[in-house]
């Protein structure tokens, strides 16, 4: 039987250890919880085909920034999201249009994640951006408990500092319940740096998008800019804990060439098929982000991380390791390992001959 999972996770929930380093973490609470789930009543419906256990660990595919109706920009039900998504073989998404929470339909095999993007576009942020001074502080609440009715009012209009306009926003994730809070695409109109990351990090923010499909050349940076990756870097050397997200921002779904295009980009998470253990999983850090390359294994074994791409997966590979902010080794084919140092990190990114790549998250010891 086909059910709807809709999530209402606990407020402060649960948060992977952060790494020693130059950073200073304040302490959370051990037994932050994501732990209340909902199933709605059955409908009739053919049960999915081999299905795995409820208790097993898989991969699951899944996008944790969807838009639907209640974004004011994209026209598509929520009855249209999810079908779209499940039509895909998608194990899970969440929705999260801009400064609403919008309920989840009933009646699917897809696990719907309740989510808010809360969303503030204010002009001359500091640090400043181009030389247009928009400003983007779009952060995702994700798992939020609370259904608040109509439009979220959360935004800090009484300074031009980044850091306080993202500490609103972390402050109404976590009025709203959120399990999770990502922080997307950063550098729409450039200004992100890798210490302002850490801080937001250390605040609470454990997801970043270092890949939006919608904005490639935020993501890339160029010659006066830097890459949403070397940022990333940069706050990971800080010895912040934030892993990275790979998503569509999706808005619409008829169109594939339309100006928001659902699909492209991805988080593949190993955990159960239950939502408090996909929101574990993704703040653990237990998961790839991915434009189309698929993994079998992306994890630490025997102080190495370890990856592999799907056997059955066409095309050649680049398997590089990141340490600590520098390219440390590169692997041409479908498997490498690397050992995990005594101090910081190592991430691996691996692109196939189309330019598709897959991140793999840091690991430290």
């Amino acid at each position: 039987m086909k059910r709807a999972l809709l999530l209402l996770a606990a407020c402060g929930a649960a948060e992977a250890p952060r790494a020693a380093g130059p950073v200073s973490v304040p302490s959370t609470p051990a037994d932050a919880a994501i732990d209340t789930v909902i199933d709605a009543p059955p409908i009739d419906a053919p049960a999915p085909v081999a299905a795995a256990p409820a208790d097993q660990e898989v991969w699951l595919k899944g996008s944790t920034h969807v838009h639907a109706r209640a974004s004011g920009d994209s026209t598509e039900s929520v009855e249209g999201v999810i079908g779209w998504y499940e039509a895909r073989h998608y194990d899970f998404i969440a929705l999260t249009d801009h400064n609403h929470v919008t309920p989840p339909e009933q009646g699917h095999s897809l696990i719907v994640l309740a989510g808010s993007e809360l969303t503030f576009n204010p002009s001359g942020c500091l640090p400043e951006g181009d030389k247009s001074k928009k400003c983007r502080i779009h952060v995702n609440a994700l798992g939020v408990t609370e259904r608040p009715v109509g439009k979220i009012e959360w935004a800090n209009r009484h300074t031009h500092w980044r850091l306080d306009m993202y500490q609103a926003a972390i402050d109404e994730c976590r009025h709203l319940g959120a399990a999770l809070i990502q922080i997307n695409h950063p550098q729409w109109y450039w200004g992100m740096t890798g210490d302002l990351l850490a801080a937001i990090a250390v605040r609470g923010a454990l997801l970043v998008e270092i890949s939006n499909i919608q904005f490639p050349a935020w993501n890339q940076g160029d010659a006066d800019h830097p890459s949403m990756e070397k940022i990333w870097d940069d706050a990971l050397v800080r010895g912040a804990t934030i892993w990275g997200v790979a998503s569509d921002d999706a808005h619409e779904y008829e169109d594939a060439h339309g100006k928001w295009p659902a699909g492209g980009g991805w988080v593949v998470v190993k955990a159960r098929r239950d939502p408090r253990a996909i929101l574990s999983s993704l703040a653990a850090g237990r998961f790839y982000a991915s434009t189309g390359v698929v993994l079998t294994r992306a994890e630490p074994e025997s102080g190495e991380l370890v990856v592999e791409v799907g056997p059955d997966e066409r095309g050649s590979y680049v398997i590089e390791f990141v340490e600590n902010g520098k390219l440390a080794d590169r692997v041409v084919g479908k498997s490498a390992r690397r050992a995990i140092p005594q101090n910081g990190y190592v991430r691996a990114l691996v692109t196939r001959d189309d330019g598709a790549k897959a991140w793999v998250q840091p690991v430290r010891r």
